[in-house]
Parts: C-alpha cells; structure tokens; sequence
C-alpha cells in the first residue's frame, strides 16, 4: 500500500555549526495515510500550517520564525540507514536517517496514525547516546 505523510517543520539556528547554521525540526501531524487521499491533504496544508503555527508553544530561543508543512512519500519518510549507506556499510538497520517524529505520537500537533503497525518495524537511533 501506498502511504503519504503531512509533517510541520519549525526552522532554528545554531550559529556555532559552520557548515550550515540553519535546520528544520519536523513533527508528524498524519502518518500512513492511504495515497488515494494526497490531493485532500494537498488542499488543507495552509490550512493546518496556519493552525499548528498558532497552536505551537515554542521554548526555544533560537526558533528563527519560518515553518513549513510538507506531504512525504514512503521513500522519504521511512528512508533507513541502510537505505542511505547501503547493506555493505549497516547491514539490517531499520533506524530511521531522518527525524519527521515517525516513533511519537506525543510531539506537538500528531493527529492520527493511520497504520501503527507498519511504524511499530522501524527503530529510532539516538547518535548522540555514549556507548556503554
């Protein structure tokens, strides 16, 4: 089955990286939603961007006040390591390359997840955990 994703991504600074200062942070407003309904979701994007601006309760100092809200494909959002740098590299890793808030269901603005157990086979890997 084909599945598209609506995330809403809030952009911050960090003035002490040097190769790019500027980075989104995503959380998933509809996971696994059947594809036959893209072009309803492509009809309430600034609707919910709108929505999810106003809602959003921001703590973080280095927010610099541009967001977004973004359809994504399975490729995209489910995209693994193993995807990324091949079987020869990280042979059967499921962690998830990039952070939508795939794995949370309490991040700001989730809706609904319309298939959690296909979400339930992927991992999350924390690269900043020391290893013990």
């Amino acid at each position: 089955m084909k599945r598209v994703h609506l995330v809403y991504g809030r952009e911050y600074q960090d003035s002490e990286e040097t190769y790019d200062q500027f980075f989104f942070i995503y959380s998933t407003i509809f996971r696994n939603v059947p594809i036959k309904h893209i072009n309803t979701l492509e009809r309430f994007k600034d609707k919910v961007k709108k929505y999810c601006d106003k809602k959003y309760k921001e703590t973080a100092t280095n927010y610099v006040g541009n967001s977004k809200v973004v359809i994504l494909t399975d490729e995209d959002y489910y995209k693994t390591y193993e995807d990324v740098f091949g079987t020869e590299t990280v042979a059967s890793d499921n962690a998830l390359f990039n952070d939508y808030g795939q794995l949370y269901n309490g991040r700001q603005g989730f809706k609904k997840d319309y298939d959690p157990e296909f979400t339930e086979k992927f991992t999350h890997k924390n690269l900043n955990m020391k290893a013990s």
